[in-house]
Parts: structure tokens; sequence; C-alpha cells
């Protein structure tokens, strides 16, 4: 059985009837039924006009099962999504035999069904003759529906694998074996005549091997195959091309090497060969990626004489050089244009839609260098053992792919900076429009403030009013700069510079400010201490730009900067830093110093009041039960009024809530159910 142009028991074609023929069997019809004729004699006739067989119908039918077979396993297998791809010869001879199967199911289709009805009374034979060709008329449909889904031409020759491995090979003419043929593939007279071909070149060595009892292996050379196909039909060259292909793709043919030696010149010959036929091919390939690419460099407008000169003679410049040109002018092409696009266009919001439509071009532009670089490594494996002369392309490729990389990134931290730097323009902006708004608020509290303080008695409530008011105006301006520089930190700008303008331009105002409150020290020192202390707070922390000033779970932007500005900052800045917030802490420690004498003085007055109150004349007092030194000041303490034993609370509440007398003299010195020491106990709890 062929895989095409079958015979099918010498039945190659069937005709329709014609006119005549079917009036012939009609009047044979008519005399067959007026004589009675029995119906084997009637289907014996139909059988003859028909000139159709049971045999024949297997012979069909054995056919589109086998074809099925193949093709499901071979060439349009799901799994193999290479054979969707190729085997374009292959597929369209194996469809032009189903159509001429198909042609010739529809003929006897047409003739069964002409039969039956000069029959009135029907026949069965001939009914189920007529089903089983409407049965294998639709098998045979579906087979073809499922080769014309699967059938693609290539359009360009470097784009057709089957022909590059074809040409490849011829060039190489390597020594190739014939591994055992799949049962599946031996049904098919194109591969016995192969299988018989390749046989009779190994006649002698399988002679020689058979007498000395050794294994032997059916060799060939591929130009020898090839002429073999040429001898047996020169037309359908590129059907056994497929056909070849296919066999090597499944390991039923493929290159030994064996002994087989190939001296220098050879060698030489075939390398140089193997150039001449890639380099076209190549050149054909890059050119077909890049010819959009080389419309925009065209509408770039470079004004580089050389460019269009270069561009025209394209096609007679070596691939290394035109390559690397080619995209050295695009990029420059590119970075022209979205400079242009970025100087028209001052919105922020802009700059990002410039770079991401930037970096998309870029990426095309990668892409089709990496499809190309495929190519070349799809070829190397045809190439083997000469995949070496693919070595230049390859590095022509990686060092533009490189390139291609470098300048994307480069490109696009420009765009980055831009972005940055009106970002931080428009931010210094709104920073000195907030200083002018505060300036503008701190003179006029100090007219309306000092106009209250003018007077004799000054009305506390209404200047208490005023620095309310002022507080809220304050806070709100500080807040909007607190959420701007807060909403940018995460950005790659500058804050450190803002923070320190915002803190130099109001260190020098309080510098400069009068505390119109301290005027009135002396003789309302009580009464204002509470409003000074408000508005000294107010102006201290007027340079700190926070979300909330009295928050102090969260630390003001200008000291929050380890969380994302710390690292940004120079050696400089990192410690002119350090030393404000040195002079902050000192500040602070400064103030605490004050408070811890003050709250030393208050717990010694505290702990002789204490002591007095129980009796206590020692200078130190040790817990009975601990024995550690008793601060009078901190803890509650218990002592015994017969022997005179000091503990803490905690020490002895449990022994006392028992038992209720002294532990040392085992007085009773509580009255019972007292709850003395009722709500106290919680209170202890907390401090430990």
């Amino acid at each position: 059985m062929n895989l095409t142009n079958n015979t099918f028991n010498d039945t190659k074609e069937v005709s329709t009837f014609t006119k005549e023929e079917i009036l012939e069997i009609k009047g044979t019809l008519t005399k067959l039924k007026s004589k009675n004729a029995e119906d084997s004699e009637i289907t014996e006739f139909i059988e003859s006009k028909l000139n159709l067989s049971s045999p024949i119908l297997n012979s069909y039918s054995k056919y589109l099962e086998e074809i099925t077979a193949f093709l499901n396993v071979y060439i349009i297998s799901s799994e193999v999504e290479l054979n969707y791809k190729y085997y374009y010869h292959l597929k369209s001879g194996i469809l032009t035999e189903l159509n001429q199967i198909i042609n010739n199911f529809q003929d006897l289709n047409s003739n069964c069904s002409n039969i039956k009805r000069l029959i009135k009374n029907g026949n069965v034979i001939l009914n189920n003759l007529l089903s089983n060709i409407l049965d294998l008329l639709r098998q045979s449909n579906d087979i073809a529906s499922k080769i014309i889904t699967s059938l693609k031409e290539t359009q360009n020759l470097y784009d057709d694998q089957l022909y590059l491995w074809i040409e490849i090979n011829k060039i190489k003419n390597l020594n190739f074996k014939l591994n055992e043929i799949p049962e599946a593939l031996e049904n098919w007279n194109e591969i016995k005549e192969l299988y018989i071909f390749i046989k009779s070149l190994n006649e002698v060595f399988i002679k020689k091997r058979k007498r000395d009892k050794q294994e032997f292996l059916l060799t060939f050379h591929f130009d020898e195959l090839y002429q073999f196909f040429l001898s047996k039909e020169e037309k359908k060259v590129n059907f056994y091309s497929d056909l070849t292909y296919l066999l090597s793709f499944n390991k039923i043919i493929e290159e030994y090497q064996g002994d087989e030696f190939i001296n220098i010149l050879e060698r030489k010959e075939i390398i140089q060969n193997l150039k001449l036929f890639i380099k076209p091919l190549l050149k054909e390939l890059i050119l077909e990626k890049f010819q959009d690419i080389i419309v925009e460099i065209e509408d770039f407008n470079l004004k580089d004489k050389h460019v269009d000169i270069e561009l025209k003679t394209l096609k007679d410049q070596k691939i290394g050089v035109f390559v690397p040109k080619l995209v050295d002018y695009y990029i420059l092409g590119l970075e022209k244009k979205f400079q242009e696009k970025i100087h028209d266009d001052t919105k922020t919001e802009e700059f990002e839609k410039i770079a991401d439509f930037y970096y998309t071009k870029i990426d095309d532009f990668y892409s089709k260098i990496q499809e190309i670089e495929d190519w070349v490594l799809t070829l190397e494996n045809f190439l083997i053992p000469y995949d070496s002369i693919t070595e230049s392309y390859r590095k022509i490729f990686t060092n533009v792919s490189s390139e291609i990389y470098r300048r994307k990134n480069e490109y696009l931290s420009f765009i980055k900076t831009v972005k940055d730097e009106d970002v931080r323009v428009n931010i210094r902006k709104f920073i000195k429009e907030k200083i002018s708004e505060l300036n503008e608020l701190i003179r006029t509290y100090e007219d309306e403030t000092s106009l209250i303080i003018k007077e004799e008695f000054p009305q506390l409530k209404q200047i208490r009013e005023i620095l309310s008011r002022y507080t809220a105006k304050i806070q709100k301006i500080k807040d909007e700069v607190y959420k701007i520089l807060d909403s940018k930190k995460t950005q790659d700008i500058d804050i450190y510079q803002l923070i320190k303008f915002w803190e130099e331009n109001f260190n020098r105002k309080r510098q400069q400010l009068t505390f119109l409150i301290s005027l009135l020290i002396n003789k309302l020192f009580k009464s204002f201490k509470e409003l000074l202390d408000k508005e000294g707070f107010l102006f201290a922390t007027i340079t700190e730009i926070s979300e909330q000033t009295e928050n102090f779970e969260k630390l003001p932007l200008n000291f929050a900067l380890s969380a994302f500005l710390a690292e940004k900052l120079t050696e400089d800045e990192l410690r002119e830093r350090i030393a404000e917030i040195g002079s902050k802490i000192n500040h602070l420690n400064s103030s605490l110093g004050l408070y811890q004498i003050e709250l030393s003085k208050l717990e010694k007055i505290l702990t002789n009041r204490v002591k007095l109150s129980k009796g206590i004349s020692d200078s130190e007092v040790q817990c009975t039960v601990c024995h550690k030194y008793i601060n009078f000041a901190k803890g509650q303490v218990i002592t015994c009024p017969f022997c005179g034993s000091t503990y803490h609370y905690l020490c002895v509440a449990f022994w006392l809530s028992k038992y209720n007398s002294c532990p040392m003299c085992q007085n009773n010195f509580l009255e019972p159910h007292s709850h003395l020491f009722e709500g106290q106990e919680d209170q202890e709890l907390e401090k430990y």
C-alpha cells in the first residue's frame, strides 16, 4: 500500500453513469424483473455495472484505517507541535490521495443512488453497499479536514526547517544509518522501497558480516538517499524530502560517524559551502524582521548624511557591520523622538506613559534580535559537526542584545531623573508658598496679640482663643506639607534638603520672634504659665513637619529619616543631621535634669512624711520579708504597731489576708474584714 498514488485493484477512478448507461441499466433491470429473475442474478448485474466488489471497498477501508494511524502518530499528533507546522508536501500528497478517494466514493454513491431509484422494491445488498460507501465517505472527509487544518506552507525558505535540514545535509553528505523500522511504517511501499535500496547499498558488507558472524548496520550517505528519491519521481522530491525528515525526526534514520574520515580539504569545502548557503538566508531573515525598523529609522530624520546611504546599501553590507549600526541608529532615533515629547509635555504624570512606550518599543526590538538568535541556535542543530561556523553570528547578536539592554536602562534612568527633578521643583514651590503663608500668619499673630498685651489687664480667655486659632491654622499648613512629603518619600528625590529649607526658615524666625506673653511673666506668671508653654510649644515644633505634632507615637517626618531617606544622604548631610539631633537631645536632657531634681526633692519630702507617720526614724529601712530597701515615696508599706517591723505591701499581703497578724510578733493589728487593702492590691500589681 502506498501513501499516495494507489490503484486499489486497478480502480484508480470511478465515473458517474452517463444518461445512456442509466437507460441501458433500466432496460436490463426491466427485462430481469419481467422474467422473474433471481435476486442473485440482479445483484450480479448491479455489481458488474458498478465495477465494484466487496474487496475493493475493503481496500479503501484498509487505507483509511492505516493512513489515520500514520497521521495521528507521525504527522498531526497533538503531542508533537512541530508536526503541525511542517510536512507540507507530505500532507499535501496524502490529501491529494484522499481527495481522489472522496471523489470515487461520491461517484459510487451517485451510481448506487441511481440504481436504487430504478429498483422500486429495493435491494438488501445494494442498501448495505450504499450505507458502507456513505460511512467511508464520512470517514474520508474527517481525515481530509484534519490535514487541511494542519496544512501550512512556509512563506520564506529561512522559515522552512525541512528545507534547511535537507539542503544542509546535502552539503554535509554525512554517513547515516537505518535503524529498525516500526511496524506501523512497514505497511507503506515508499518506506519498503527505501529499506530495499539501503540494503542493496550494504549487500557486500552484509555478506561479509554474516560470514564473520558479526552484527551489521545498514548505512548510507545522504546524497545516495536523495539521488534515489530523484530517480523515483523527480516531481515528488519534496514529498520524499518530507518523508526523510520524518524518519530522521523519529530516529529511524540518524547520523552515523563510524570510521568515516573527512580530509582537511573536504572539510574546508563543506564549511565554505555551508556558509554560502546560510549567509543569504540569514540576511533575508534579518531584513524581514527589521523591515519596520528600517522604515522607522527613515522617519526619525536623524540628519546624518551617512544614515541614508547605509540604509540604501544595507543588503550589500556584512551582517557584523550593518546589524550593530542599525541598532545604534534605531535607539538614537527613539531617544530623539521621546526627548522631544518630554520637552513638549510638562505634565509629570505623562513622563511614566512616555517611559512605558519607550520601554515597549525597545522590548519589541529586542525580541526581534532574540528571534534571529533563536533561528541561528536552531540551525546549529542541523550543522553538527560544523556548528562552530555560526559562532561569529551568535557573538554579533549577543553583543547587540547587551547594547540594547544597556541603552534602554540608560534612557529610562534619564526619564526618571527628569521626572524626579520636576517633582522636586513642584514640591519646593509648594513649600515656599506654605512658608510664606505661615510667615504671614506669624506676623498677624504678633500684631493681634500685641494689641491685647498692651492693655493693662489682658484678657486671658481672649489670648487663649487666639493661640488656639493660630495653632489650628499653623497645624493645618504643617499637615499639608507633611502629607505631600510623606507621599513622595518612596521616590528618589532629595527630601532632606526640602526639610532643611523648612527648618532653617523657622529657626531664624523663632530667633527673631519675641514671645509676647513673656512680657507679662513677672506680673501674671501663674495665670499665663499655661499660655506661655503653649506658645513656646507652638513655635518650637513649627520646624517639625508632621501630620499630628502632639502624636508622640510617630516621629515627625524630620526625624523619621532612617525609615526611607537616611540611606540616600551624603556623609556631610548625615553629620549635619546627627549634630542637629544631638542638639535637640541636649536641650531635652537639660529640661529632663531640671525635672529629675524637682522629682528628687518631692520624693524626699514624701519619704520623710511617710516615715514620720509610721514612727520610723532610721535613714534606710529594709523589708522584713524580702530584705530589700524600701522606697517610701513609690511603694505601699505596712508597719506593725507592736514590734515596729516594716514590710512591702505585696510581701505581706497574702499572710495578712490569711492570718491577720504580724509575721514577726504574731500580734493581730488589723480588724477582720476591714477591706483595708482592697484597691491597693491592683495598684501595687500594676507596678510590677
